[in-house]
């Protein structure tokens, strides 16, 4: 969710309805794919993107046809933030996960950010340095 919020914040993606961050909607449904969502790609996105190795070009007219949507919005039940979804958010968790960015967890489901990954994202996304 702070990916998502960042990337907010950089203009990479924009919201719609007003609201300039992540948090849940009125009529958001818990923890689950929001059927409408807020945000589009906004100015900043296929640089922003492509600095954290999206293919974006490709993501946005993938080769063979996809049924997933380019962007699509999940509310995480614990934060109740919304994260990133779509064939953009698969391409992002692909690109982080292929530099080892990010790690599997010890847990199913779960995502380690390297030291590595913090910085890049931290020096992409404008996010805070390692406590």
């Amino acid at each position: 969710m702070q990916v998502t919020a960042a990337l907010v914040a950089v203009d990479a993606l924009r919201p719609t309805d007003g609201i300039p961050d992540t948090r849940r909607r009125a009529h958001d449904p818990l923890s689950a794919q929001l059927p409408t969502h807020p945000y589009e790609l906004g100015p900043a996105a296929e640089d922003v993107f492509t600095a954290l190795g999206v293919p974006f070009s490709e993501v946005l007219h993938p080769v063979c046809a996809s049924r997933r949507p380019l962007l699509r919005f999940c509310l995480d039940w614990t934060e109740q933030r919304h994260h990133l979804a779509g064939r953009i958010g698969a391409a992002l968790l692909t690109a982080l996960l292929t530099r080892r960015w990010l790690t599997p967890g010890p847990r199913p489901r779960t995502l380690v950010l390297t030291p590595e990954g913090h910085g890049r994202l931290a020096a992409v996304l404008h996010l805070p340095p390692s406590p």
